[in-house]
């Protein structure tokens, strides 16, 4: 009897005195956008080598985003998170987020984000330079600004 008490008691007491495991909470944050290579992360493009890139933005920010492209345009891939950055020289893009209908089954239409890009001039950046700017159209400020060096 002596036993089970003592066993009982160093039972409660172990049992009270154990920490309770700390949960961790991550809240998604909706007002990131992301532009990076995938892949290696180097300053340079080399043609159909490392010409893909990673643009990630949040639905809530998709229509007050722009890109501007000197020297270069943005092309969907079939990844929505994936874009290719093909070398124009010369020439300045403007990419935007348009919504388009699709319908999934008779009488539903699901409306989704498509990239799209339009010419909007000629560029007056260095030859071999690629300036990428994502612009904020609500706050009228620039987000992300790099410049790539192109070679074949």
């Amino acid at each position: 009897m002596k036993y089970l008490f003592y066993f009982s008691f160093l039972f409660v007491f172990t049992n009270a005195s154990a920490q309770n495991p700390e949960k961790i909470k991550f809240q998604k944050n909706s007002t990131l956008i992301y532009f990076f290579p995938k892949g290696e992360n180097k300053d340079s493009i080399v043609k159909n080598s490392n010409d893909l890139f990673y643009l990630v933005v949040p639905d809530s920010l998709k229509k007050h985003i722009v890109v501007y492209v000197e020297n270069g345009k943005l092309i969907k891939t079939t990844n929505d998170s994936l874009v290719k950055l093909n070398y124009m020289q010369g020439l300045k893009y403007e990419s935007q987020f348009v919504i388009s209908e699709v319908a999934e089954a008779p009488k539903k239409i699901k409306k989704e984000f498509e990239l799209i890009s339009l010419i909007n001039g000629a560029s007056s950046y260095e030859k071999n330079k690629i300036l990428i700017q994502i612009i904020n159209k609500k706050e009228e400020k620039v987000v992300i600004e790099n410049v790539f060096f192109y070679r074949n």
